[in-house]
């Protein structure tokens, strides 16, 4: 038998009033980290031109070893000029510089993006919310998207990184050498920057293997590791990005919470 209709109580009324108020705050929220997102990220129709996405110039220092600064633009490393001098490496200090004709791709800002896309989209296409379980599974989609979308920014796993991704010399003007490695990825709020020193012919140079130097499989070969050098530096827009999308998570616990508690 169906249940009999009743007027919802003023509790009730002021649930669904925050849980609107709520659902378009996130959706203001997302969207203007799309425009950060989709263009700051990658071009995306309907949303700010790529021209005028967010830039950050961060410095790249590590004491004597790494010194210079880098741009991040949307999804891409757009320049980079950097002094790099390795202690088991040649004397000559190491110039290595990205310009934005060929941009040095960042490929967890997309997946972020991606995440942030489709929460976005169960937003604008949920129609029923005067349904208390229809709200809540929208509530928990969005939970889902939106913690999966920062975590794309952890620290990346061991087959997204050196030695088992190629660092491509490509991405540096001009081109690397191939006893250097150089490549960059997102940790947190935080851009990192890794550098190699590999020697290709160690067993010829008489380089016997020990804790300080390590072999390993890189482009199909075995290569020493001469020097390893990592610095990272902190991303003002990828601060904010970080806070806001937790105060989304926030806001989807809050207002779940309150709709458990009108009856059924």
């Amino acid at each position: 038998m169906a249940s009999a209709f009743r007027y919802p109580t003023n509790v009730e009324k002021t649930i669904v009033t925050t849980g609107a108020f709520l659902l378009q705050k996130s959706q203001d929220i997302l969207t203007s980290q799309s425009n950060y997102s989709h263009s700051y990220f990658f071009y995306y129709a309907n949303f700010r031109d790529l021209t005028t996405a967010k830039i950050d110039s961060l410095p790249i220092i590590q004491n004597d070893t790494i010194k210079g600064v880098i741009t991040l633009t949307g999804s891409h490393i757009t320049k980079a000029e950097l002094q790099i001098k390795l202690p088991n490496y040649q004397d000559t200090p190491i110039k290595a510089t990205i310009v934005n004709t060929t941009p040095y791709f960042l490929e967890q800002a997309q997946q972020a993006t991606n995440y942030i896309s489709l929460a976005i989209n169960e937003i604008r296409t949920f129609i029923r919310p005067s349904y208390k379980q229809a709200t809540i599974e929208l509530l928990e989609a969005m939970y889902q998207y939106v913690d999966r979308a920062l975590h794309a920014f952890d620290y990346p796993n061991e087959a997204s990184l050196f030695p088992y991704k190629v660092c491509h010399p490509k991405f540096f003007s001009p081109p690397l050498k191939q006893d250097i490695a150089i490549e960059f990825c997102i940790d947190g709020v935080f851009i990192t920057c890794n550098v190699y020193a590999l020697d290709y012919n160690y067993i010829k140079h008489g380089i016997k293997v020990d804790s300080q130097h390590a072999v390993v499989t890189y482009k199909d070969k075995q290569v020493m590791i001469l020097d390893e050098v990592r610095t990272q530096t902190q991303s003002p827009t990828l601060t904010e990005l970080k806070s806001l999308l937790k105060l989304i998570l926030e806001w989807c616990q809050t207002y779940k919470q309150m709709l458990l508690q009108i009856e059924a």
